[in-house]
């Protein structure tokens, strides 16, 4: 069977953006891939998800260092995050081992403007035939959104927050 990689992008106002890509993540690992997942805006947050992927051997790179929301981080930091995992996202944008590569939270990072389209796409195109690359987060771009082979939109319809529920080990983290 020949493996093409492909450009999938997970968008929308809902949760779940970042559960479906860790679960192409444990698809891929099911089938001996490797798989790399670059935290662009989670990372100061601890999660069942990191815990068990760590534990069981995938690389997952906490580039963003802050539990804040992004809008509470003064923009030089936010500056400084996202240039640093940009510079991590270049590298494995590269590496021909790599089958999977997760950019978590990319979308909101172009956003703010803290990356533009045009540093990414090109990457996006030279990167290795047969890797896969999903970024996850709200708001994808519309020049995303035209490079990407897959967008899924994942709509909020009905949330337990608007009941007063709070976030819960397990569905959120």
């Amino acid at each position: 069977m020949q493996k093409k990689g492909l450009i999938i992008v997970n968008t929308g106002n809902g949760k779940g953006k970042t559960t479906a890509a860790l679960g192409m993540a444990v698809r891929n690992l099911g089938w001996g891939r490797k798989v790399s997942i670059i935290q662009f805006a989670k990372g100061g947050w601890k999660t069942g998800e990191v815990r068990f992927l760590k534990d069981n051997g995938v690389e997952i790179i906490p580039a963003w260092e802050s539990t804040k929301w992004i809008e509470d981080i003064p923009e030089d930091e936010r500056r400084e995050m996202a240039d640093k995992a940009m510079l991590l996202a270049k590298e494995r944008l590269q590496d021909p081992s790599i089958d999977l590569l997760i950019l978590d939270e990319f979308n909101i990072m172009m956003r703010y403007r803290l990356i533009q389209p045009e540093e990414i796409l090109p990457l996006l195109e030279d990167r290795p035939e047969t890797m896969t690359v999903i970024l996850t987060g709200r708001n994808a771009l519309p020049e995303i959104i035209a490079a990407a082979d897959l967008v899924s939109e994942i709509n909020e319809i009905k949330h337990p927050a608007q009941k007063g529920l709070g976030a819960q080990k397990g569905i959120e983290f």
